[in-house]
């Protein structure tokens, strides 16, 4: 007769099952951590397009005013703080629309963790 390891359990045994468990949970929760860490870093990169987009479109206002009264003759103020008007608007919605296309891009947070623990659902039911 061969002797069992006590470090490595006999196959079908309640213990080759917990292992077999404990295994799938650390992996899946190893997932979840990547995840986590890229649902982090996305958050991150979008707030910091949106700041630069509020930020982009404050300054655009600012400096048309200061231009405006600064350097402009009476008769082209009003056309000139239109033009800049616009532009610094059209700079900032351009960044507002990336921000949007991006976070309509990106796909729904933990979604592999999710389909790997739905599989492994499956898997598991169809033993019984």
């Amino acid at each position: 007769m061969q002797e069992q390891s006590p470090s490595s359990p006999r196959p079908g045994s309640l213990r080759s099952l917990l292992n077999g468990f404990v295994a799938l949970a650390l992996t899946r929760a190893e997932l979840f951590g990547l995840e986590a860490q890229e649902q982090k870093e996305q958050l991150l990169h979008n707030t910091l397009i949106g700041v630069a987009a509020l930020v982009c479109l404050l300054i655009g206002l600012l400096s048309a005013l200061l231009f405006v009264v600064l350097l402009t003759p009476p008769a082209w103020r009003v056309e000139l703080l239109g033009l800049l008007t616009l532009l610094f608007a059209a700079l900032g919605l351009t960044a507002l629309l990336q921000l949007q296309r991006r976070l309509r891009r990106q796909s729904a947070p933990f979604a592999t963790t999710l389909a790997e623990v739905r599989k492994d659902w499956d898997v598991l039911s169809q033993r019984e």
